[in-house]
C-alpha cells in the first residue's frame, strides 16, 4: 500500500484532480466517488482531494463542471435528473421544492449572471452615465470655487473697511462732556 502525501499539491496533481473529479460527474457519478479515485491514483486521501478541489479548483473549473452536470443529466435520460423515491414523494406532497444539484447550479450560475448584468445596463452605458455625472460634479465644483472665492474677497474687504473705520475711531478725541450734555440736557 503506498505512503499518503501530504506535500504540497503540484499543478499536474491538480489538473489530474480536476479530470477525475469532472469524469465521474460527466459519467453519472458523484463527487465522493471522485475524490475516492483520484486519492487512489494520487496517494492522498480522498478527504484531502476533496479538500482541495472545493478550496482551490472548483471555482477555476466552474464551467466545465457545469458542462460534466448537463452530460451527466442528458446522461440520466433528457433532463430527466430526479428520481422519484418514497422521500421525494412525501416531501411533494408536503409541499417542498426539490432540486436536485444541478438545478441548484444552474439557478446559481444564472443569479450571478443577473447580478453582473445590474439592471441590464452595459459597460458602455454604465461609463456614458458617469462620465455625465462627472461633468455635472465638476461644474458644480466650479460654481462652488467660484461663490468660495467671491467669499473670500468680500471678507477681506469687509475686513479692510472694519479697520479703517477703527483706526478713524481712535483719531477723533472721545469728549466725556459732549455725551453727558447730550444726555442730561446741559448741566
Amino acid at each position: 500500500m503506498p505512503s499518503i502525501r501530504q506535500d504540497a499539491w503540484s499543478h499536474a496533481e491538480d489538473v489530474k484532480l480536476a479530470e477525475i473529479i469532472l469524469g465521474c460527474i460527466q459519467e453519472g457519478g458523484t463527487q465522493l466517488a471522485g475524490f475516492a479515485e483520484a486519492g487512489a491514483l494520487l496517494s492522498r486521501t480522498p478527504a484531502a482531494c476533496g479538500f482541495r478541489w472545493n478550496s482551490t479548483l472548483r471555482q477555476h473549473y466552474s464551467e466545465e463542471l457545469m458542462k460534466a452536470k448537463v452530460s451527466r443529466n442528458a446522461l440520466k435520460g433528457r433532463g430527466k435528473a430526479r428520481e422519484v423515491t418514497e422521500e421525494t414523494s412525501a416531501d411533494a406532497r408536503k409541499g417542498r421544492a426539490i432540486l436536485q444539484e444541478p438545478e441548484i447550479d444552474q439557478m446559481i450560475a444564472f443569479l450571478n449572471r443577473l447580478k453582473n448584468k445590474q439592471s441590464g445596463e452595459s459597460d458602455g452605458e454604465k461609463l456614458e452615465t458617469l462620465l455625465v455625472r462627472h461633468e455635472q460634479l465638476d461644474q458644480d465644483y466650479r460654481k462652488l470655487e467660484k461663490e468660495h472665492n467671491d467669499l473670500k474677497r468680500n471678507y477681506a474687504s469687509l475686513l479692510r473697511v472694519l479697520n479703517l473705520v477703527d483706526r478713524a475711531r481712535k483719531q477723533i478725541p472721545f469728549e466725556e462732556n459732549v455725551l453727558t450734555k447730550e444726555k442730561g440736557g446741559g448741566r
